[in-house]
């Protein structure tokens, strides 16, 4: 006990010595845990919502549907109304297949007719206007996709009405899935719902029109509807279970998850950059430390343990902040269509979701081994430097490469130093290309989504946007965002720890001649092998990608300029921000550099 306490004394005293170089670190590992923690949070949030929505609309458990509208298809749902396992039901209602149009716009759509007060099931929750007052009511995803509001007017199957309120239900699937089965039991089509009264349904119904009847069960075990729903029954009555409605609701959601599971797992390479450089650093100016350590009589593994101690606690903290982070942004996420409820963002949703093992324990592993990867290899370093020169802090020898210090001398001053500085740590230079090129791979992806034709909904003379296309569209842009900001941090930790690394070669420049301005270029410069090789090999891989990921999908080919204009934005975008720390180092009195250690 007496030793573990001496290491929280030690980490803590040091935390709160450094917390600038700490808070970077959290940003950097907790944004791939916050990548990690939503991707596997969004299932959790579709659930919720559709929970949420079931327990507002009083939903069925099981959800009756026939081909037709024959007296033998009304019979076989009294049959069903009856089973012992049934112990409330409502319906059977009268619905139609048939077409609205709406602001000049023509969809197929549900026509489903209703009593005018509420029913003991499914009883759709208006979200604005009133119930049937004298006119129809359109489901809320619909109505938003058609940009239809309260007091509008549509026309149904030739027909105006006015358009009395919208609402939302649990009872059928979000649009565009409201006709569950085709006419006549066929294939089912793209199509909105819409409710009217029973009188007014039944004077619409005609032939052409396809009629049918629904009906709402309750179950006396509803975790059993999968069960009932799949018993052997007639062919021209089809059964959904809620479970069934709930996991075609989570389609919308498809190709989210993937994309932020991947968009983790980017992030992460990227941290493991901009941390170990951080790591780096620190070790290095822990060097007096580690000698004091050692001059005390503690080995190096007691060392190493310290060291890593550290970035094991602020592993496990990025962890923390990274669930906590996914728990507030996935249900403003996995929020794209509005036929599902959402609960008050971010507090009241987040409370909702369950915190589980298998969102939690895959997030404290990426971020405990992200931390770990980015300290090891510094901290060993710093434990197995001598108790000597531990304690006299003399820094560690760069690497030379000899052969491109030998070209450096025949550059301009600004390229020579530049290439000097990416000679003198070549590892960094990999490391800072590794994270740039995580950021291609993302990118080159999402210019090849982009090059693929829009996908719509085909709602039979009117075409919608595609809610899961949309939807995966935005998840892969904040993915890039959240890539690109960790790019622009790690930028300015590679290059400020750079100029900290080479402060005296650099001093020892400007004291022959080179300007601020040379020496901020030159900064600056060092960053563009990295960022170049990085953009090179990253933008391929992610187009590469797109088409594995699409593979037995016709895939457009994206347009050759798109990754040369991309890959040089990337490399400028960094040179840019290496601008900042590099001109902010140069204002440093050049005296202080020159003395001896």
């Amino acid at each position: 006990m007496g030793r573990l306490l001496l290491v929280c004394r030690l980490v803590f005293a040091d935390l709160r010595r450094r917390p600038v170089q700490a808070a970077v670190f959290l940003l950097t590992v907790g944004l791939a845990a916050t990548a990690l923690a939503v991707g596997l949070s969004v299932p959790g949030a579709t659930g919720a919502r559709y929970a949420q929505t079931r327990a507002a609309t009083a939903g069925p458990d099981v959800v009756a549907q026939t081909e037709d509208d024959s007296p033998d298809a009304l019979a076989a749902l009294e049959n069903l109304a009856g089973a012992p396992e049934v112990t409330v039901h409502s319906g059977p209602y009268l619905f139609l297949y048939t077409s609205i149009t709406a602001r000049g716009r023509e969809a197929r759509a549900v026509v489903e007719g209703r009593a005018s007060t509420p029913d003991t099931l499914d009883r759709p929750l208006v979200t604005s206007g009133t119930w049937l007052d004298g006119g129809a009511v359109v489901e809320q995803g619909f109505a938003e996709a058609l940009g239809v509001r309260t007091g509008d007017r549509i026309t149904v199957a030739g027909r105006e009405f006015p358009v009395a309120g919208v609402a939302v239900t649990a009872a059928h699937k979000v649009f565009p899935g409201a006709a569950g089965t085709g006419p006549y039991g066929g294939p089912s089509d793209y199509s909105g719902l819409v409710w009217l009264t029973e009188p007014d349904t039944r004077a619409l119904s005609a032939p052409q029109f396809a009629p049918a009847y629904t009906m709402r069960l309750r179950l006396t075990n509803p975790a059993a509807a999968t069960e009932f729903s799949r018993a052997d029954r007639r062919d021209d009555v089809h059964l959904w279970a809620w479970q069934d409605i709930a996991t075609e609701d989570a389609k919308v959601f498809r190709d989210t998850r993937p994309v932020l599971v991947a968009g983790g797992w980017l992030l992460a390479v990227c941290a493991v950059a901009g941390a170990a450089v951080l790591a780096a650093t620190r070790a290095e100016s822990q060097v007096r430390r580690v000698g004091l350590l050692k001059a005390v009589g503690a080995t190096p593994g007691a060392v190493a343990g310290v060291l890593l101690a550290e970035y094991l606690a602020l592993g496990l903290a990025a962890a923390g902040l990274g669930v906590v982070a996914g728990r507030l942004v996935t249900p403003a996420l996995a929020g794209p269509t509005a036929g599902l409820l959402d609960a008050d963002i971010p507090v009241t949703a987040a409370a909702v979701l369950p915190v589980t093992a298998a969102a939690v324990l895959p997030v404290l592993v990426v971020a405990v081994l992200v931390a770990l990867a980015s300290a090891a290899g510094p901290s060993l370093r710093a434990a197995r430097t001598a108790t000597v020169p531990a304690l006299s802090a003399s820094p560690r020898p760069a690497d030379h490469a000899a052969g491109l210090t030998a070209l450096a001398g025949r550059l301009p001053v600004p390229l020579l130093l530049g290439l000097r500085l990416v000679a003198r740590r070549p590892r960094r230079a990999v490391l800072s290309a590794a994270g740039i090129a995580a950021v291609g791979i993302a990118l080159g992806a999402a210019l090849a989504l982009r090059a693929q034709p829009q996908e719509v909904y085909d709602l039979g003379g009117t075409t919608l946007a595609n809610l899961r296309a949309g939807q995966t569209d935005r998840t892969v842009v904040a993915v890039n965002v959240a890539l690109v900001v960790l790019a622009v941090v790690n930028t300015l930790i590679i290059t400020w720890s750079t100029a900290l690394d080479a402060r005296r070669s650099l001093a020892v420049a400007r004291a022959f001649g080179a300007t601020p301005g040379q020496v901020t270029a030159a900064l600056a410069v060092a960053q563009v092998p990295s960022a170049l090789g990085g953009a090179v090999a990253g933008l391929p891989l992610g187009i590469g990608l797109h088409r594995l990921v699409a593979a037995g999908r016709t895939v457009a080919s994206t347009p050759a300029w798109w990754p040369l204009v991309a890959a040089a934005g990337l490399v400028l975008l960094v040179a840019a921000i290496a601008t900042v720390p590099a001109a902010l180092h140069t204002r440093r009195p050049v005296a202080p550099a020159l003395r001896p250690v």
